[in-house]
């Protein structure tokens, strides 16, 4: 009496849906290694435009970002000190809280621009032509904000071949990603300077308020001694 073997075990139907996500795993991981390949063989030929655009962009993102930050500083100080000298004048304590607070929420801007500037130089350094790399190396990034175009403005680039490619091709992420942290901090100054504004607005409403009821004050006394009556 002899054993006969099934081929239509219970293994077949788990062997079967092994295979075919193994199948559906392997055609992923394929198109993945293809997306992958030709963004970085876009990238490897676009480099000579991207070079220039990416980074004249970031440039004078960061600088200006820089130039309004070191402006509002101005302002807050300008403010607080016209703020102190008339609660002196009026013999009001003084209470530095909320301008501190200001302080520090653009100093902390202000820092992180500053780091910002100084990765942004590490990524520009392989691309600049050799002349112009030294000379910034001597006497530095300019630091006026009353220019208009200063010297680092200007975009002395090298002519883009396979070695600043495959560096473009290496480092294109990480501007990528200082282009996205600028774009947060622009976005939180500007928060900042509009929150400003609407309480300038609510200050001047408030004051305007009550200069009407004091001249409504001053009307009803008036009236009370020499007998003008108000016409509306």
């Amino acid at each position: 009496m002899g054993v006969t073997l099934s081929t239509h075990s219970a293994l077949a139907p788990i062997s079967l849906a092994s295979s075919v996500i193994g199948f559906i795993s392997f055609a992923f991981t394929l198109a993945t290694f293809l997306n992958v390949f030709w963004s970085n063989l876009f990238t490897f030929f676009a480099a000579p435009t991207e070079i220039h655009d990416y980074l004249s962009n970031l440039k004078q993102g960061l600088y200006e970002e820089r130039t309004h930050l070191r402006r509002a500083r101005r302002r807050e100080r300008r403010k607080s000190a016209g703020s102190r000298t008339r609660e002196k004048e009026a013999g009001i304590r003084s209470f530095t809280g909320h301008s501190q607070d200001e302080d520090v929420a653009l100093r902390v801007m202000r820092e992180a621009i500053k780091h910002m500037i100084r990765q942004f130089r590490n990524l520009e350094r392989p691309f600049l032509r050799d002349s112009a790399g030294v000379a910034r190396e001597e006497k530095g990034y300019a630091d006026e904000d009353e220019v208009e175009w200063p010297d680092y403005y200007r975009n002395d680039y090298k002519e883009c071949g396979f070695r600043e490619r495959f560096v473009w091709l290496r480092r294109k992420n990480d501007v990528v990603t200082l282009l996205a942290s600028l774009s947060r901090v622009e976005t939180r100054r500007i928060a900042k300077e509009v929150g400003d504004v609407a309480m300038i607005v609510r200050e001047l409403a408030r004051d305007l308020a009550d200069m009407q009821d004091s001249v409504y004050g001053l009307e009803q006394r008036l009236s009370r001694v020499v007998g003008i009556r108000r016409v509306d």
